[in-house]
Formats: structure tokens, sequence, C-alpha cells
């Protein structure tokens, strides 16, 4: 049998143990009902996803600005109109060409345009030693599209065009920037043409700051005004006097360039020829003519262009009767010249097209003009 005897001191101290625990369990209880814990909230993780993605399929390289390719040509022939007889005293041939901004990119480009009209005009044998070629107005103002590339000459309008250059970009701008090299390809180019084919050339026109020929030389003045100028070439490629400068200038025009002084010469002489120089609107100034009066001029020339919309002093100028109605024809007896010759430029500057038709009267009486301004024509006037 088992000895169960425990201590009575042992028996006291479990008492008090158990009381001590039992009272501290319902303490906390108590303290717990009247000040609860706030319950601590764990943070939840966020497993939703956003399905709006947007996608962009534009795969699309940006605008490159690449050099173009030479362009066609939009003809298969070089018409040559004759009016009147060899009678070796010597002839006046204008020639009207077709071009676009594409065909001033590259000096060679250019030239090979002009060339292939007097290479035309040489094998038909209307070419000697009296003979005096005209080139149309704005020829060399279209040099300002020498080096451009696509982004350039891509655009849909030529406002659009200078855009690409900068936001308040004007066509004053582009002159000044590149005169000093259409200068330079411009007196190169028609230089070397009268030297080869050995005839007597005006080159059109050329818009240019304040340009001087001085002891032979083509020299611009960067901060003088724009001046829009006919310059002679003799047949051993020499810069020739007068150079003239526009007088009568339209709206549009006046925005753009300064008018030459009224008084300026105008009288080109080359050997057996003395012609006197008119630009444009120029052949509409009364004016002009009485200061020839007298003076030994054997006919009038005129470098001429003419664009959309363009009018003067009420005068609607795409209307080719109006230039032989109102210009040269109409004074022509107030000098001492009998033949004339206008030769218009032909082709395309972005959304315009330039339509002139050129003409010419001889004897004062026939006339001929061209049939086309969609291919280079060469209008041969003999005396």
């Amino acid at each position: 049998m088992h000895n169960l005897y425990v201590p009575p001191y042992k028996i006291l101290l479990f008492i008090v143990l158990f009381g001590i625990g039992y009272g501290s369990a319902s303490f906390l209880k108590d303290y717990e009902n009247t000040n609860p814990t706030p319950k601590q909230e764990l943070p939840k993780t966020d497993f939703s996803f956003n399905f709006d993605f947007k996608f962009d399929f534009n795969f699309s390289q940006p605008e490159v600005d690449e050099e173009i390719q030479k362009p066609n040509k939009t003809w298969s022939e070089i018409t040559i109109q004759t009016n009147g007889s060899d009678r070796k005293y010597g002839n006046l041939v204008g020639i009207q060409l077709v071009l676009k901004p594409e065909d001033y990119v590259k000096e060679e480009w250019w030239k090979e345009r002009i060339e292939e009209t007097l290479a035309k005009a040489k094998s038909s044998g209307i070419f000697d030693r009296k003979t005096i070629v005209i080139f149309p107005e704005h020829i060399g103002s279209g040099l300002v599209f020498l080096n451009e590339k696509s982004k350039f000459l891509n655009s849909d309008t030529f406002a659009e065009a200078l855009k690409t250059k900068g936001e308040n970009f004007t066509f004053s701008d582009l002159i000044y920037a590149k005169s000093e090299l259409m200068a330079e390809v411009y007196v190169r180019t028609f230089s070397s043409l009268a030297k080869d084919y050995n005839v007597p050339i005006l080159g059109g026109t050329i818009v240019l700051p304040n340009p001087k020929i001085v002891k032979g030389n083509l020299v611009l003045d960067q901060k003088g005004p724009l001046y829009n100028v006919a310059i002679p070439f003799s047949a051993d490629g020499k810069l020739m006097e007068p150079m003239v400068k526009k007088i009568i200038l339209s709206e549009e025009e006046q925005k753009l360039y300064s008018a030459g002084e009224i008084n300026q010469d105008r009288i080109w002489i080359v050997p057996g020829w003395k012609v006197a120089i008119f630009i444009g609107q120029d052949v509409f100034e009364a004016s002009l003519y009485s200061r020839l009066t007298g003076k030994p001029v054997d006919g009038l020339i005129s470098p001429a262009a003419v664009f959309p919309d363009m009018k003067w002093s009420g005068l609607d100028l795409t209307d080719v009767n109006v230039w032989k109605r109102e210009g040269m024809a109409k004074y022509i007896k107030s000098t001492r010249a009998q033949d004339l010759v206008q030769v218009f430029l032909s082709g395309h500057l972005f959304e315009n097209h330039w339509n002139g038709k050129t003409f010419n009267l001889r004897d004062f009486t026939f006339e001929d003009q061209v049939i086309s301004v969609e291919n280079p024509t060469i209008l041969n006037l003999y005396f």
C-alpha cells in the first residue's frame, strides 16, 4: 500500500498560486471588455489587372530627307517655228523652256535643259554671226532650288516647302541664303553656253541682292535689296552691259523685290544689232519707249513670265492677247525698231503653272506664237 501523505505547507502553496492565476485571468478578461484592443488590419494585396492596353501599330519610318533622282523630260521633241526668211540680216531667237523645281537641283541638270534647245537650234542652221538668243524671265531665279532634297521638293505647295526650312522662313530668306551660289552657277552656265555656241545670249532674268557688273564680274551686296535683273552675255562668254533691272512690279513682286530706276540704260549693243530690253510688265510703260525716241534701235526684246491670277493695273496678264495689245506692239512705232519678241517661261512651280505664250512680230505686221506650252519651243524671227 502506497504512502499518499502530503505536507500541509505544499497544499497551502498550491492554493495561493492557483488563486493568483485565476484572479489575473479574470482581471484581464474584464479589462479587455471595458478597453477593447483595436484590430490590426493586414494590408491586402491587389491582384486585379488593367487590361486596357493601347497598341501602336504604326511602323512607318520618319520622313528621310533624301537626294532626288534626275527628273525625266515630259516631252519628246523641241519645236522650231520660223517667222520670215533668212535675208542674212540676222535673227532674234526666243526660246521658251518647260521647267520645274527638280530641274534646278543640280547645276548640270539645269544646264542640260537649256543646252538641248541651243543644240537643236544650231543643228537646224539658224545660228549665224548676227543671231541673238533670248531666254525667259526668272530662268535664273529658279536656281534658288539648287541642292534641295526630297522633303522640300515633295511638298504640296511652295508655302509648305518653305516651312521645311522654318515656320517663318520666307522666299526672300531662301534667295539671300543661296544668292552667291545662284549667281556663280548662272554666270558660269550662260558664259559657257554663249561661248560654246558662239552666240550672244540674254540670260532671261534672275533675282539677286543689289547685283552689279564690276570689271566684268557679277558682284552682289548681301545687305542690299533684291532686284529682278536681265544680264546679257557676249558670244565669247563675257558679261555685258547694260544689266537691266525690272521697273514695273505686280503686288506680289513688290513684296519680294525692289523696282529699278526708270532712267536706266536698256539698249544692248551686239555686232550688227542694237536692241532694247524690257522685263515683263515693263512693256506696258509708255514712258520707257519715249526715252528711245530718235535712238538707233533695231528691235525690242522682252523676257517675261506669267503666274496664276497675275494682274497689273486692272489687266489680266494670264491672257496673252493683253501682252500683244497693250505691250510692245502698241508702242513699237514710237521707236525706230521694226521687230519684237517676248519670251515666256513655261512649266510648274509646285501647285502653280506658268503658261505664258512666247510670240514675235516682224515688220509691224507678221506675227507668230508658240503652239504649245507643254513642249520647249524655239521661235525664230528673221529680219
